[in-house]
């Protein structure tokens, strides 16, 4: 009788389960898809400033270096370098002062994407980066989150990340 009870309770059991499971499987099976956010003309507009900021902010750096670089920054912007936040222009400008004083530094950087609110109030952009020290070159992918302040994009955090092993550089015939 007591073996019989547990084989019903069983049996019950895996019948509660498949049924929640198809009904549940139902359920997401029907939920739509995602759609992709939908983007007005006046979105594209805001877009294409913020790509063309990036691009000007690359050019101002190449050059002006350093003060080129810290023009876009915003009062009250951030990076994200070697494992610190560096926070506020004073600071920036601190941190990066050595680094663009040596003349054998260049860095350059293309946007792949810019995606601006619907506002056009924030936006970030990312890409390629490429720092070259003297002999050596780093790249990676880059990442600038960005503001509007009045009615010009301010960079209000900044970080980039490179891959452990670096790629070779190929060889000149000599």
């Amino acid at each position: 009788m007591r073996s019989l009870l547990i084989s019903l309770i069983c049996i019950l059991a895996t019948c509660i389960l498949a049924t929640c499971t198809l009904a549940l499987t139902s359920v997401f099976a029907q939920a739509p898809a995602p759609t992709p956010r939908a983007k007005t003309s006046q979105q594209d507009s805001f877009e294409k400033q913020l790509r063309d900021a990036d691009l000007a902010f690359a050019k101002a750096t190449a050059e002006r270096r350093l003060d080129g670089w810290m023009e876009y920054f915003a009062a009250d912007a951030a990076v994200l370098q070697d494992g610190k936040t560096i926070t506020g222009t004073e600071s920036l400008r601190a941190y990066y002062e050595p680094l663009f004083a040596d003349k054998n530094f260049n860095l350059s950087w293309t946007p792949t994407k810019a995606e601006a609110s619907k506002d056009g109030t924030m936006g970030y952009t990312y890409g390629d980066y490429e720092a070259r020290r003297g002999g050596k070159t780093s790249r990676g992918m880059y990442l600038t989150i960005w503001r509007k302040e009045q009615g010009k994009w301010k960079v209000i955090m900044d970080t980039g990340s490179s891959p452990t092993q670096q790629p070779k550089e190929a060889k000149t015939p000599s």
